[in-house]
């Protein structure tokens, strides 16, 4: 298994990025993995919602049937998916008010597949690069 982490300081207040991020319809404009919902998503998360996502990581098309596990409005959306090829992913993003501006943690867990390979390592890379972006667009958004 591999776990990478990034953060960000972003110039908005939670419930401003929360607008961006509680909506998985808004999710293609700030997650760079994201592509679109294959299955319908309410407007507002909830936990224990499920839907199946497509998605492209390293240029590869993947599909991702994912469960939102814990969501605290304003504060955390912590879900958790496995592909087609049995690959598990969990994705943390965690927000943390600090005065004018506001952190935001994520953290993602990948098991199974090329993760455990010798293309591990770049794979790695690639989703904090793909996070790195999603972070600062989701700053562009909220702000």
């Amino acid at each position: 298994m591999r776990t990478v982490e990034t953060s960000a300081t972003l110039h908005a207040q939670p419930d401003e990025i929360w607008k961006v991020i509680g909506n998985p319809l808004r999710w293609g404009e700030w997650l760079v993995i994201h592509k679109s919902w294959k299955t319908d998503v309410p407007e507002a998360l909830e936990t224990g919602v499920t839907a199946t996502a497509a998605a492209t990581v390293m240029n590869m098309p993947i599909t991702i049937d994912w469960t939102f596990d814990e969501v605290d409005r304003f504060r955390s959306i912590a879900l958790s998916g496995t592909t087609r090829a049995a690959v598990t992913l969990a994705l943390d993003i965690r927000l943390r008010a600090q005065g004018a501006t506001t952190g935001v943690d994520v953290v993602a867990r990948i098991n199974g597949g090329m993760i455990d390979g010798p293309m591990g390592g770049v794979f790695a890379k690639s989703i904090v690069g793909a996070l790195d972006k999603s972070l600062a667009k989701m700053g562009a958004l909220s702000a």
